[in-house]
């Protein structure tokens, strides 16, 4: 079963501009009517729609930037040493943590990977790391 979050953001053409033109996700659709929009990239599927839209939203507390305060996602992604270098070329401001080699315990294994985070143009942290390879490393 995959779980796809669903984001506000405070301005959806920013939000697109970030994922599509930056990260390299495409749109999968939109609704640009209720400024809504739904990206997918090597299987990772986000949805974003604007903070104050049309239709429903879902608020359970005040919408103050930074968003997703307390939270971060990780995305395995092929390349990610290369989607780093593009980060950096085009929106260094963007990097939350440089790109890095990282080990973790899992279970009674050690994963390496390597692994970088971004901030989103609303706060929200993504960190992509690179898929495990046959062993799990």
């Amino acid at each position: 079963m995959q779980v796809v979050p669903e984001l506000l953001c405070s301005d959806i053409e920013a939000t697109k501009h970030f994922y599509v033109g930056l990260l390299g996700f495409e749109i999968k659709h939109e609704r640009p009517e209720e400024k809504f929009a739904y990206f997918t990239r090597e299987g990772i599927d986000l949805m974003c729609e604007e903070i104050h839209g049309p239709g429903r939203r879902w608020h359970t507390g005040d919408m103050d930037l930074p968003l997703g305060r307390g939270v971060n996602f990780q995305w395995e992604v092929s390349r990610v040493s290369e989607l780093y270098d593009r980060v950096k070329e085009l929106s260094p401001e963007s990097i939350y943590l440089e790109l890095e080699e990282a080990s973790y315990r899992c279970g009674d294994q050690v994963v390496n990977q390597q692994q970088f985070v971004v901030q989103d143009p609303d706060g929200y942290l993504f960190r992509f790391c690179d898929m495990p390879g046959p062993n799990g490393t």
